[in-house]
């Protein structure tokens, strides 16, 4: 079955309170809430919002809790556009919350409701309008569902690449909505609690002797924190190997 193309109707484009005639318009963006393992581990963190021809282009240092609770920014008053915010923290980029315009705008048509379950979602339309693809002709909402449907609530567990692939290729179906290959993991690691990047893993805390259990970790890198010490591990998932660096090992007590 194809997945259908449809632009957005054109009411949709326009935002409450923005000139009809003005090919941009100001939002603000709310950032989403921290999962709570992420509030307790990283102090420190803040965001940077990325959206392609936006002023500004980009903004780091947002902290996780703006005081007002919002961001500003001007962006195309475009069908689908994209706006991401990375999260920062212990020197790493984690997966983006995100929403599209205007779908994502909230009910008084100023805000744009950022969510983690659509940074993947606007990852992928970002990548596309990037390479001058026109993202209004995606039904992005239907994409959006999709995704979380066929990830079963992590679309960061899908292959975006191919997805945007496929989507820049104009012959799209909805099966090319796939998830990366995966692997079961048991891992040895220090005591303590321990997550993997995704907002959409929990922590998970060890008693002695007991081995970390992750499931169906993609193909790929990835970064394993440790919630209360600096350290931590890059974790290299292939097919035939699994391969753990220590990031920090000057603070480790006990295995």
């Amino acid at each position: 079955m194809r997945f259908r193309l449809l632009a957005l109707p054109p009411a949709l484009a326009l935002a409450a309170g923005c000139s009809w005639f003005s090919a941009s318009l100001e939002v603000r963006v709310r950032l989403p809430e921290l999962p709570e393992h992420w509030r307790q581990a990283f102090p420190e963190l803040y965001f940077e919002l990325a959206c392609p021809e936006a002023d500004p282009p980009r903004a780091g240092t947002l902290p996780s809790a703006l005081p007002s609770g919002f961001a500003r920014l001007r962006l195309p008053k475009r069908a689908n556009w994209p706006v991401l915010a990375y999260p920062w923290a212990r020197g790493v980029r984690l997966p983006p919350a995100g929403a599209l315009y205007p779908l994502d705008l909230a009910a008084d048509g100023e805000s744009l409701e950022l969510s983690w379950e659509h940074g993947p979602g606007a990852e992928v339309l970002q990548a596309l309008a990037g390479e001058g693809v026109d993202v209004s002709l995606v039904n992005g909402a239907r994409l959006l569902a999709e995704m979380l449907a066929r990830s079963s609530g992590d679309p960061g567990s899908l292959d975006l690449g191919h997805l945007a692939a496929r989507l820049a290729s104009g012959e799209f179906r909805v099966t090319d909505i796939r998830l990366l290959p995966a692997q079961e993991l048991a891992l040895e690691v220090p005591l303590g609690t321990w997550f993997l990047e995704s907002p959409f893993r929990p922590a998970q805390s060890l008693d002695p002797g007991q081995a970390l259990l992750l499931p169906a970790v993609p193909l790929g890198r990835h970064r394993l924190f440790a919630m209360d010490q600096p350290g931590g591990f890059d974790l290299y998932v292939s097919e035939r190997e699994v391969l753990l660096v220590p990031i920090d090992t000057t603070t480790w007590t006990i295995w």
